[in-house]
């Protein structure tokens, strides 16, 4: 008798299962502006336009003024930290 463990030989252990990949549908993030009965305008946002280029006109300001109050926005807060920093060591260069 031996005193070896008993190894299964290399290849016949039970195969890994396949796991399927989820099955997701990708959503649209920018809804389409639905026409409204009757009068033939678009709506947005809870706005109404009679035209196309009118609602491009606004999603391309709306998305502009966004961006803009971001930038700001992010300005002000680079400013207080970098003042915060100056305050705990004032020896930081700026």
């Amino acid at each position: 008798m031996s005193n070896t463990p008993s190894v299964p030989p290399p290849g016949s252990g039970k195969p890994k299962p396949e796991i399927p990949k989820p099955k997701v549908k990708p959503k649209n993030l920018d809804p389409l502006p639905k026409p409204l009965s009757g009068d033939s305008s678009l709506e947005y946002m809870g706005f109404q336009f009679s035209s196309e280029k009118d609602l491009e006109t606004f999603r391309a300001k709306f998305l502009a003024n966004m961006m803009n109050m971001m930038m700001a926005q992010m300005k002000k807060e680079n400013d207080q930290m970098l003042k915060a920093i100056k305050k705990l060591n004032p020896n930081t260069p700026q």
